[in-house]
């Protein structure tokens, strides 16, 4: 029987020949970032409403009605529509009306980097009262690169 001809570790950068496809054992810790479906299960269970069922979409439709222009942006002076309907405290459980509030895309995506750890911020529940979060990496790249770009779709 033929013998399967050694696959390189998946990681950007690393030439490791490993028996199987994935990743080096230096590496191994990669192959849970990017399993998104087992994440996505997972985060879905933890949800009131599945972000697929059609009781989210009604009450996603009803609050993007309600409220069509992104909340952020408005308090900047902008007008950009909203395309994401967000939870303001961050609990899926709750999807009370006063919990849930309407943002663009790009402002979601930075409140949920500042809340939930994304671009080397500390998770908002970790923080104590009044620490900054800080890079968790030192690093000497300049500070402009790792700004997030905004990017607004859409608009009014």
């Amino acid at each position: 029987m033929p013998v399967r001809p050694k696959s390189i570790c998946r990681h950007p950068g690393c030439g490791t020949a490993i028996s199987a496809p994935g990743y080096c054992e230096k590496h191994i810790d990669d192959a849970r970032q990017w399993d998104n479906k087992r994440f996505a299960r997972a985060r879905q269970k933890r949800r009131a409403l599945a972000t697929n069922s059609s009781s989210w979409r009604l009450l996603r439709e009803q609050v993007l009605r309600e409220q069509p222009l992104c909340i952020i942006c408005l308090e900047k002076g902008k007008f950009v529509q909203a395309t994401v309907v967000d939870h303001v405290n961050g609990n899926a459980m709750d999807n009370s009306r006063s919990n849930l509030q309407s943002l663009c895309a790009s402002c979601h995506s930075e409140k949920t980097a500042r809340e939930d750890g994304g671009f080397g911020n500390v998770k908002k529940n970790q923080r104590g009262a009044g620490q900054k979060s800080e890079p968790l990496v030192s690093d000497s790249r300049p500070q402009s690169y790792f700004c997030v770009r905004k990017f607004h779709r859409g608009g009014i």
